[in-house]
């Protein structure tokens, strides 16, 4: 089968491709390749969010540049087998980065164009902040998210978990904000 793909079709089939699979504990070089694509489209290329200058703005500039290699480094050996033009043989993993990745895609993603907004990247932020609450503004959790996990009957700690992520997934099928149908109309592992 021949077809048309766009920025924008590329990035979101990405994008949720990797919460899927991250949600479903994928491969994990698979996750972070994927999940490191579809943010270099959101961001560099489509411009959604700009990355790289927010970050200028939070980091000190002496370690401006250790932070972006730390960044980089991961994606580069997935990528290249390789960081900084030399071979690696191995590198430690963290899943932290691929979680970083992934809640900076979907942010970009809900900021994006309209028709392209994932109900998946909406369930990964909330996944995201509800692990990391220090992120949330107290006025913002109080607003939003506490009054929906109440709604959803979930404890904050379930909220937290893997399980609750791919109930959530699940749940909210694989869909656009707007109700349409999104790339993949099959769960991860009917593919």
């Amino acid at each position: 089968m021949i077809y048309k793909l766009n920025i924008q079709d590329v990035a979101v089939k990405q994008l949720e491709s990797a919460i899927w699979m991250f949600a479903y504990d994928y491969d994990e070089v698979a996750v972070h390749t994927i999940a490191a694509a579809a943010f270099e489209l959101l961001t560099d290329r489509l411009k959604i969010i700009n990355f790289k200058e927010d970050m200028k703005k939070s980091i000190k500039p002496e370690k401006h540049k250790e932070f972006l290699a730390l960044w980089n480094k991961p994606y580069n050996f997935f990528k290249h087998g390789q960081h900084n033009y030399e071979s690696l043989e191995e590198i430690t993993y963290n899943e932290d980065t691929v979680q970083i990745l992934l809640y900076i895609a979907s942010e970009a993603n809900l900021m994006g164009v309209e028709t392209y907004r994932l109900k998946s990247a909406q369930m990964f932020k909330l996944f995201y902040l509800m692990n990391n609450v220090e992120m949330v503004e107290p006025d913002a959790y109080e607003k939003w998210y506490k009054d929906a996990i109440e709604k959803l009957n979930y404890t904050p700690e379930q909220m937290q978990s893997k399980e609750t992520l791919k109930v959530m997934l699940e749940l909210g099928g694989h869909k656009f904000l707007s109700g349409s149908k999104s790339p993949y109309s099959k769960m991860p592992g009917e593919l």
